[in-house]
């Protein structure tokens, strides 16, 4: 079995000093700061408890693009319906980018998970 490390994308919230309070959609968690010129408003990838580094609107976007393919694609294997699983996970994801003061649409961003297959 291999095992994969996710980089989660965040929005700072607090900066003291080498610890930083982020938001991770609702959670707010304390990591480490690994890279200099952090500050609130940022937003950041989480990797292993630590800010690794900053991150734009358009990479956040796209961040948050992979996890409504999974969502979509585990509520299908779950037995959902393919037009309920893609709105049930975009809606989900709106949410969570409005949570974040990003006000765009998650439909913006192409589907990446099975366009290959």
């Amino acid at each position: 079995m291999v095992k994969v490390c996710w980089g989660v994308p965040a929005k700072v919230i607090e900066v003291r000093g080498q610890i930083a309070t982020v938001d991770l959609g609702g959670v707010r968690r304390d990591v480490l700061v690994g890279f200099e010129g952090i500050s609130p408003g940022q937003l950041v990838m989480i990797h292993a408890g630590i800010a690794i580094g900053s991150i734009g609107p358009e990479d956040f976007m796209s961040n948050i693009a992979v996890y409504r393919d999974l969502i979509e694609e585990e509520l299908i294997n779950s037995g959902v319906d393919a037009t309920t699983a893609k709105e049930k996970a975009n809606r989900e994801m709106n949410t969570l980018l409005r949570a974040f003061g990003i006000n765009k649409s998650i439909e913006d961003i192409p589907a990446e998970f099975g366009e290959n297959e």
